[in-house]
């Protein structure tokens, strides 16, 4: 994706199959969370799917998601 200078995401899904071949939603991990927002602010926004019935924005899932002010 970003290869293809593509950064922005509408919806994301992350799976993990388990040992009998059923697909599991899972949330993305923490360092996969940051990724995605750092290559665009937008992605903030970004719809993740959490189950078949639940979804939350990146915003909700990443705690203290805004930079900081410098220190001055």
């Amino acid at each position: 994706m970003v290869t293809a200078r593509e950064y922005k995401i509408a919806k994301i899904v992350a799976v993990c199959g388990g040992e009998e071949g059923a697909l599991h939603v899972v949330p993305p991990c923490g360092r996969c969370r940051e990724f995605i927002r750092q290559i665009d602010p937008a992605n903030l926004d970004t719809e993740v799917v959490l189950g078949r019935h639940q979804t939350s924005s990146l915003r909700d899932l990443l705690p203290a998601n805004t930079w900081p002010a410098p220190l001055t």
